[in-house]
């Protein structure tokens, strides 16, 4: 398929523009990398605020470009459990709901408007369950490499009517989200870009739970001086297309999660554009494929509107996948040949000839083991037959599950043997306690971690190590499942324990600089430490009593930081003393019984792409 890339990479490719190009100045390809998949929870109208203004922010690729081409879609796709199915519609699957009313689309560029037209109109209407609607041809002066693109939509229903959802909005890049009650009150705004969003619409900031609002979706194209670096289709699940990192915490060009951060960062071949066609959920068996309240073939129709209009060529030059690594089976001949491979070959049969990059899981350890309580007065010893390698004298510890609760809580143990422990509470009536029982050290240290089903290390032959198993099959290239891997397995893997996350121990960390609370009774909501910079707003710490850091006071959500002051989202009262040690999780505490790790937070996606060779983007060249 391509274009002599090889001059490319002598070039040293997306050096602002230091490659070999133009390569192909008339093909449309993807940039918008801050873009993502119309997927999420759907939006419903208010009064007083159906007509809306979204406003994003792309950043441009790292050479010049000059002509766009942006769409909106008519459908979303469902995150979880059910994903990719484009069934988030504004009506019934089969029965067409609502139409969102376009009102206007401008680019803004370098202060600059450019309207956007449709058939030669100021607007269109995009119609329930339907691939959506494609603005026309939109040139404009050359526009630099790197440079911030705002896409500002002005749309409409009717009160109580739905709309699709697309973005969480990244106030501190300067988007934002209008609404009014009419679409002139809206306008005033393009005067006033900074503006500060309609406070009714604006809620959940940093949370997976700000509401995602209707936006040009991931299909960005653009023409310009291409210099043949590699633009890249990527198949995702939650793990790339972050899950666990939010509007607040995205860098400077919109990236969150370690697949975007990774591939945008500017070294090796420099940055990298990507479509990123995927969302949160475990579906590449489903990918590409479906009809009706099942359908899974939109995103793939659309790319095919694209390559009709593209002279027959592919808006990207290699695909990515990431897929797999959720869409898990009981049976492992089931996970590889049904589940991931079938996807393949969807994409192989669509794409002939196409490069396949295949990215190997990221693992899933256990941090709670089961115990069972039995207690003397006020003495609780715990008995764990799986082992407490891990634990220490002194640590705090969660007990969980237990149907007498004086059980329960955060205690702070004293470690008496191989496969015991104990600790102090109010006392029981009841001994031994009951339920089924679980301690966790909330990922203190790998060697205390278990691993998951299917998630046995190193692999073997047995259905216990599917997803280690699934890793060596990708490398292997088996059944042409791929053409090459980037393995993020060295920059993930716990230094102690192999195929395990690594513990908090092992991540960086910092101190109070000043005490955090005062009496135990009067709250705070921030906290001054040390160093800050290993911290991005949404990341979960805990805060540990010195010197060793063992003892667990609290734990908080980072709400903002300025400086080495720290905000967060909720208040506490528990005193911590000057030289406490604020540790960062590794990841979000899945909600399932026993609590695992799958998703990286914050401290875990910079590991990652610090930690993957940015020479490793040479195998995305085709």
């Amino acid at each position: 398929m391509m274009l002599g890339l090889s001059l490319g990479i002598t070039n040293q490719l997306g050096r602002a523009g230091g490659g070999g190009g133009p390569v192909d100045p008339d093909r449309y390809l993807f940039f918008g990398s801050r873009a993502r998949a119309p997927s999420g929870n759907i939006v419903t109208a208010l009064a007083g605020t159906n007509y809306y203004c979204c406003k994003i922010v792309v950043p441009s690729p790292q050479f010049v470009t000059r002509t766009f081409k942006f769409h909106l879609p008519g459908f979303a796709s469902t995150e979880g459990g059910n994903s990719p199915q484009e069934s988030t519609v504004t009506g019934t699957i089969g029965a067409p709901g609502n139409s969102v009313v376009v009102d206007a689309l401008y680019t803004i560029i370098a202060g600059v408007p450019h309207q956007c037209k449709f058939g030669g109109n100021n607007g269109v209407t995009v119609v329930d369950q339907t691939n959506g609607q494609w603005c026309d041809d939109l040139t404009t002066p050359d526009v630099p490499p790197e440079t911030d693109i705002e896409l500002w939509l002005f749309y409409h229903v009717a009160v109580g009517e739905k709309v699709w959802p697309v973005y969480r909005i990244q106030k501190h890049r300067g988007e934002r989200i209008w609404g009014a009650n009419d679409n002139a009150s809206l306008l005033g705004f393009m005067a006033d870009p900074l503006a500060d969003s309609t406070p009714a619409l604006d809620t959940g900031y940093g949370t997976q739970s700000q509401p995602q609002y209707y936006a040009p979706d991931c299909f960005m194209l653009a023409k310009g001086d291409w210099d043949g670096r590699p633009v890249a289709l990527a198949f995702v699940d939650s793990i790339g297309e972050s899950r666990q990192e939010f509007s607040a915490a995205a860098d400077a060009r919109g990236m969150i999660g370690w697949l975007r951060r990774w591939l945008d960062k500017n070294a090796g071949l420099g940055r990298i554009p990507f479509c990123m066609i995927g969302m949160p959920g475990a579906g590449s068996v489903r990918e590409y494929t479906g009809t009706g309240s099942a359908i899974a073939t939109r995103r793939r129709d659309i790319i095919r509107e694209i390559i009709a209009f593209n002279g027959g060529k592919w808006p990207f030059t290699v695909v990515v996948n990431q897929l797999g690594q959720n869409d898990t089976s009981t049976l492992y001949n089931t996970w590889f040949n049904t589940n991931y491979r079938s996807n393949v070959t969807r994409v192989r049969a669509e794409y002939p000839g196409v490069k396949i990059v295949a990215i190997p899981p990221l693992g899933r350890v256990d941090i709670q083991k089961t115990v069972t309580l039995t207690s003397v007065g006020t003495v609780v010893t715990a008995a764990v037959a799986s082992g407490t390698t891990g634990m220490r004298s002194g640590q705090t510890v969660s007990i969980a599950g237990a149907t007498q609760t004086e059980y329960n809580g955060n205690v702070v143990v004293t470690v008496t043997g191989a496969n015991s422990f104990t600790y102090n509470f109010a006392g029981s009536a009841t001994s031994p306690a009951t339920g089924t029982i679980r301690a966790g050290d909330l990922g203190l240290d790998a060697t205390f971690s278990t691993y998951t089903t299917q998630n046995v290390w190193p692999a073997d032959a047995t259905d216990a190590s599917g997803k280690w198993r699934l890793r060596d099959d990708i490398l292997a290239k088996t059944s042409s499942c791929c053409d090459a891997a980037i393995d993020p397995y060295a920059a993930w893997v716990s230094g102690v324990k192999g195929g395990s996350w690594p513990g908090m121990l092992e991540l960086p960390s910092t101190t109070l600089t000043a005490q955090a609370g005062t009496d135990g009774v009067a709250t705070y909501n921030s906290i001054q430490v040390a160093d800050a910079s290993i911290f991005r707003p949404e990341q979960v710490v805990n805060l540990y009593a010195p010197p060793d850091g063992w003892e667990r006071k609290t734990t908080l959500t980072i709400a903002s930081i300025a400086g080495n002051v720290i905000t967060m989202t909720g208040s506490t009262a528990v005193v911590v003393p000057v030289g406490g040690v604020v540790r960062p999780s590794p990841a979000n505490q899945e909600a399932t019984t026993p609590i695992s790790f799958v998703h990286p937070y914050p401290i875990m996606i910079d590991r990652i792409v610090a930690g993957i060779s940015q020479s490793e983007k040479a195998k995305l060249v085709a």
